[in-house]
């Protein structure tokens, strides 16, 4: 694989644009099993169900060019080990702050997806 330095001067009128394919079934779908598993673990469940969310949509994420031809996709490689990780902390800060962290847990866990995503050529 040629790894190509990015650079603002390399990116400058590119065209490149990003295109999801993540579709609004998929989603219903998604949130369907995700409650059946929240439910079955008394809600332990909902904590994972937002970092395969956002993971799906970035691994349905494409790269093409001005000629709209793809040229490459995003990657989320994050694992379940880091995933426990992180929700053992945020489940404390939930608990200390009475709910008020979750305010802050989506974006934290959406962060923590995108510092793990690595564009793929295709």
């Amino acid at each position: 694989m040629n790894d190509i330095e990015i650079s603002p001067q390399n990116l400058a009128g590119s065209g490149l644009r990003l295109n999801c394919t993540y579709s609004l079934t998929e989603a219903i779908g998604f949130l369907l099993i995700w409650l059946l598993i929240s439910i079955i673990t008394l809600g332990l469940g909902s904590f994972f169900a937002i970092y395969y969310f956002y993971k799906n949509i970035i691994n349905r994420t494409y790269i093409h060019n001005r000629a709209n031809v793809e040229i490459g996709r995003l990657n989320c490689d994050l694992n379940i080990g880091e995933m426990i990780g992180h929700i053992v902390i945020w489940m404390l800060i939930t608990i200390v702050t009475l709910g008020i962290g979750l305010i802050f847990y989506a974006f934290r866990t959406f962060r923590m997806c995108l510092n793990r995503t690595r564009i793929v050529a295709t």
